[in-house]
């Protein structure tokens, strides 16, 4: 399986072939500036279920992380800002407990080409949710059957 990255903005492929994804800054108790755009493509016609789950949530217990996913592109979808119209985040993955464990399953659906659906997600780091590094790993994982 390959995991491709493209514009939230245009629909542009951006990378072929992902291990990472940066959301950027994020200000506390604010959600990044724009989601990221990621898309699973099977390699194999092994793969029959696929679910991407929150693993660790980076010792930030108070953030939140959004998803939105959809078979086809859409453009300008954007991070939940209150009082803005138009598509935006607003599904959350359930909080992750500690020890860090799997949680909040998200079914991927694919295509006859082996394309899955397109998955915008986002973080908005919590107001009390403070920290002396410049870098928080938050992880997201692909489970397939």
């Amino acid at each position: 399986m390959k995991i491709k990255a493209y514009s939230p903005k245009t629909g542009n492929l951006i990378a072929d072939d992902i291990t990472g994804i940066n959301f950027g800054n994020v200000r506390q108790g604010q959600h990044g500036v724009l989601p990221v755009l990621v898309r699973p493509i099977k390699d194999s016609s092994n793969i029959t279920g696929l679910e991407l789950y929150l693993q660790n949530n980076g010792g930030f217990a108070n953030s939140s992380y959004g998803f939105f996913k959809n078979d086809s592109f859409i453009p300008n979808v954007r991070s939940y800002i209150p009082g803005m119209t138009g598509s935006v985040i607003s599904d959350h993955f359930s909080v992750v407990p500690t020890p860090p464990a799997f949680s909040g399953g998200i079914p991927v659906n694919f295509n006859n080409q082996g394309e899955g659906d397109f998955i915008w997600l986002d973080v908005q780091a919590g107001a009390y949710d403070t920290g002396s590094t410049n870098t928080v790993n938050y992880r997201f994982v692909f489970e397939y059957s």
